[in-house]
């Protein structure tokens, strides 16, 4: 059976969307390059230096995190250091890609290092405090030191770790900084808050003209733009291990 002619669409009526909108808000590099250029090197876990572990004193200090005085129930640990070098072997160990792929299970972790169980548990009671954050911050801070700075790529695999606790903030802020390793999978497939903001007035606009003059309806292409921003700015449901970066 012969397809019915589709009529053509509509023309689209002027100032629907602003002909600099896609390079006033720089949406090219804010969803396709940046994401995929902007990932910190990759390097193999190394015990802390001790430059690196006088730059983690001050923000283990400031979170009350293994260094607090003097020390809350369940928290006095000998080895302070020794915890944290264990955390970041944690975070930065990978499944066998004949397994998928993708962050490896906290029990994946070497016994040399303690209790996976007991590591795991540290990890996570800091990330409640924020030490993992304010260490990504740290790191991206214009005129960091050169230690600190030196723990770029640890501290995206503590935050990509812990994404569930750390929550939406946690997103915002890697994307803010352009420490895009910092996600747990590429950023158009994770929520972005303000990518809505971006586009929501012009969504507003599309309806108003819509009630205005009946019988109206929005070109097929202004749709399916309109369904692409939307679903980017909602990000995928699941999120699979082995969406993280290197």
């Amino acid at each position: 059976m012969p397809r019915r002619p589709r009529h053509p669409d509509p023309p689209m009526p002027p100032g629907l969307i602003p002909a600099d909108f896609m390079r006033r808000h720089d949406l090219w590099r804010r969803l396709y390059l940046d994401p995929f250029t902007c990932l910190t090197p990759r390097h193999a876990w190394a015990p802390l230096t001790d430059a690196e572990w006088a730059a983690l004193v001050p923000l283990l200090e400031e979170t009350g995190c293994g260094l607090a005085c003097p020390g809350r129930p369940g928290e006095r640990m000998a080895d302070v250091r020794g915890r944290l070098d264990a955390i970041f072997r944690a975070v930065m160990l990978k499944r066998p890609a004949r397994e998928g792929g993708g962050r490896a299970a906290w029990s994946a972790l070497p016994p040399e290092f303690g209790k996976a169980d007991t590591v795991a548990r540290t990890y996570r009671r800091w990330a409640h405090r924020g030490l993992w954050l304010r260490l990504l911050a740290a790191v991206a801070t214009p005129g960091a030191a050169p230690a600190l700075r030196a723990l770029a790529y640890r501290a995206c695999c503590a935050v990509r770790r812990g994404i569930r606790i750390m929550g939406l903030k946690a997103i915002m802020l890697a994307r803010k900084l352009r420490l895009f390793s910092a996600l747990p999978a590429p950023s158009p497939w994770l929520p972005d808050p303000e990518l809505s903001e971006i586009y929501m007035p012009v969504c507003l606009r599309i309806a108003q003209h819509a009630f205005d003059h009946p019988g109206w309806w929005p070109p097929r292409p202004l749709l399916r733009l309109m369904h692409s921003l939307h679903a980017i700015a909602g990000g995928r449901t699941r999120i699979r291990r082995d969406w993280e970066p290197a």
